[in-house]
């Protein structure tokens, strides 16, 4: 895939991908988008476990995680500046009670301390605070909107099986 260029306009879609990436990619096969990241192009990378390597795209309006032990994409992210939608009407920088007004099956979830969406795998929004009383939490931005591999949330998964 030479020449992979990343939109920041492409659609956001759950269990799929955002800015013309997909999830469960193998990173041999999208090579090219993180080659000179940091020498010749915009972005940064990061070890952030032992098995996830975070590769931040242009100003990190994505970011790109990866599974190092089978070398797939698991997780897209789409950070401040990405312009692309979810659902055709939710946006990275929306304040969380519009995003529940304009999808009424997103919800926060306490324990994840995230924003969930029901009956949708493969799909997260966060926000920018860690543990948040829960009644602030409408009044706040979402700060990424991320789409993930569903069966990376499987034991099986967690262990670098899928």
């Amino acid at each position: 895939m030479q020449g992979q260029i990343i939109s920041l306009d492409a659609p956001i879609i759950p269990d799929e991908g955002l800015g013309g990436l997909t999830v469960r990619t193998r990173i041999r096969d999208i090579q090219d988008v993180f080659t000179g990241l940091s020498i010749t192009k915009e972005g940064s990378f990061n070890l952030v476990s032992p098995f996830d390597a975070r590769y931040h795209l242009q100003k990190g309006e994505v970011t790109v995680s990866v599974d190092v032990r089978n070398g797939k994409v698991f997780m897209l992210s789409a950070g401040n500046g990405y312009r692309g939608l979810l659902f055709g009407k939710i946006f990275v920088g929306m304040k969380v009670e519009d995003a529940i007004n304009a999808e009424p099956k997103l919800y926060y979830d306490e324990a994840e301390e995230m924003i969930l969406c029901e009956g949708c795998e493969g799909l997260s929004l966060d926000i920018p605070e860690i543990d948040p009383p829960v009644e602030l939490v409408p009044e706040m931005t979402i700060s990424a909107i991320n789409v993930f591999a569903q069966e990376t949330r499987t034991l099986k998964g967690q262990q670098g099986e899928w």
